[in-house]
């Protein structure tokens, strides 16, 4: 297995829990998947090629998820930061194939900290639900995806500003990954970054990954998001630091 996914053993081990753990914050939270997986594996994996990885390790978890988070999302709003996505996914997946893989890293890397840090401080953009500027937002959005695949964690500061509750914000987080990442997967398909090697670590990965979905999905409750949001935010910001110092040193 370690010769399929071309990692060494230990690497191989840190990357099943780091996307064991993921899946569990994806399950209550509604995102932070990619972003945790690109924080944990990025100094191990180029952005390059973990990026299709964990496009369609949202897919999957975002097909398990849907049916309990359909309910419960804006879809008008869904529907419009996704067409902005049509914009910036392909601008993002181009500078990402493009870009040296090392500074590609440190790119995704200070993305993953400096939103989550946001999300923690609970900063309010100053946004507001009209079309324009959620369509705005699903340009910027659709462009981050492309270069770390946590257009997710844009969304979620949008939905912050907003006010949305909790559940809102977990069923539209959830359509909205569901769509683009299945847009998303159209595009690398069309950039070539579907590889054997992508689709072979997605395997490898989607077990773990859906088990620990399955289990946040089964402890999710909108009144302890003041608990659980800070500890993954936390989490993530280590990770992402952790994988900086990796990097750079």
């Amino acid at each position: 297995m370690t010769a399929l996914a071309q990692l060494t053993a230990s690497e191989l081990a840190f990357a099943l829990i780091a996307v064991f753990v993921a899946g569990m914050v994806r399950g209550f939270a509604g995102f932070a998947l990619s972003a945790l997986v690109m924080a944990s594996l990025a100094s191990m994996i180029p952005p390059v090629e973990l990026i299709p990885v964990c496009t369609m390790l949202e897919l999957a978890s975002a097909m398990l998820l849907l049916r309990g988070g359909f309910g419960e999302a804006n879809k008008r709003m869904a529907f419009t930061l996704q067409a902005g996505a049509l914009i910036g996914v392909p601008t993002g997946l181009y500078l990402t194939k493009t870009l040296d893989p090392e500074l590609s890293k440190i790119i995704a890397l200070c993305l993953v900290v400096t939103l989550a840090l946001l999300q923690l401080a609970r900063v309010r953009l100053p946004v507001s639900p009209s079309p324009v500027a959620t369509f705005v937002t699903g340009i910027t959005s659709g462009f981050v995806t492309g270069l770390a695949s946590i257009g997710g964690m844009v969304i979620a500061l949008y939905t912050l500003a907003l006010q949305m509750p909790p559940k809102n914000m977990r069923g539209s987080l959830i359509l909205i990954i569901f769509i683009g990442g299945t847009l998303t997967f159209l595009w690398q398909i069309l950039y070539g970054m579907i590889t054997e090697l992508a689709l072979t670590r997605f395997a490898i990965f989607a077990l773990p990954m859906l088990a620990g979905v399955l289990i946040g999905r089964a402890n999710f409750k909108p009144e302890y998001e003041r608990f659980y949001r800070p500890f993954c935010l936390t989490l993530l910001i280590g990770l992402g630091a952790a994988g900086l110092l990796r990097t750079v040193l």
